[in-house]
């Protein structure tokens, strides 16, 4: 536990300022972190990642992972997703190349890593370009939904939520996350007032969040338990690596846009 909570006090020292600055400072952190997750989801799957295939998969992340205006102009400004796509084909022509150690299963779990994590960072970015307080109140609702599931589900948890995925998360721990998120959220809205649109209702918002967020992480307790490790990395000590510490924020992310583009 002290382990756990000295890399979390670090970690966070470190990712506030990128978040307050936010920026080409939080867009590229944000790149950094994803091309983390992408090896971290490749050495999982045990693909070797540190040569030409990690090169063009890096690359391939940047083009889905960055808004538009991230790009200097000779970079591909709109154009990323066509770009996107050439360095797929790419992937593709390397299972023929290389054949012998790099095949279309691999890559077909490359491509969908890209997406899966280059639209989740996208969408953080995009959400912090819209207000510093409205990215606060997606991590608010985030980092209390873990925060009281871990607690309550600790304290009187009884009942294994997913067994066959996660044996230590239980029906408890779940409904303590949301009741957390719940707390914080309105806490966070009245205090704060983000503008999130259609505020007669933001508490759907935060319910929602608070939801998909726990399903990002049993989806990812999931793929773990499917390729036989324990924590997707070592970044952070006690916490594991990247995905182990966004994988609900990924989901919630893409679930926050939606409703911002609806109501705000």
């Amino acid at each position: 536990m002290k382990t756990r909570i000295i890399s979390a006090i670090v970690a966070f020292a470190i990712f506030i300022p990128f978040l307050f600055a936010g920026g080409y400072y939080f867009a590229y952190l944000m790149l950094v972190l994803g091309a983390i997750g992408l090896y971290e989801l490749a050495r999982m799957k045990k693909i070797e990642y540190f040569n030409i295939i990690g090169i063009i998969s890096t690359i391939a992340l940047a083009f889905v992972l960055l808004p538009d205006h991230y790009f200097l102009s000779f970079l591909g400004r709109g154009h990323q997703q066509f770009i996107f796509y050439i360095f797929c084909i790419i992937l593709l022509v390397f299972t023929v190349i290389r054949h012998e150690t790099f095949n279309f299963e691999e890559a077909a779990v490359l491509v969908f890593s890209i997406l899966y994590i280059g639209f989740g960072f996208r969408f953080l970015i995009s959400i912090r370009d819209m207000g510093v307080e409205t990215i606060f109140y997606l991590f608010a609702v985030i980092w209390s939904t873990d925060i009281g599931a871990y607690f309550i589900g600790k304290a009187i948890g009884k009942n294994k939520l997913a067994p066959a995925i996660s044996p230590n998360k239980t029906v408890e721990g779940f409904l303590g996350g949301l009741l957390s998120a719940f707390i914080v959220g309105s806490l966070y809205i009245w205090i704060v007032n983000p503008n999130l649109g259609g505020a007669n209702h933001v508490w759907i918002l935060t319910i929602a969040l608070s939801l998909v967020g726990q399903l990002g992480d049993l989806v990812e307790s999931a793929y773990k338990r499917h390729f036989g490790v324990k924590d997707s990395g070592k970044l952070i000590p006690g916490h594991g690596g990247v995905l182990d510490r966004f994988d609900s924020t990924i989901f919630a992310s893409f679930m926050m846009i939606i409703w911002l583009n609806f109501f705000r």
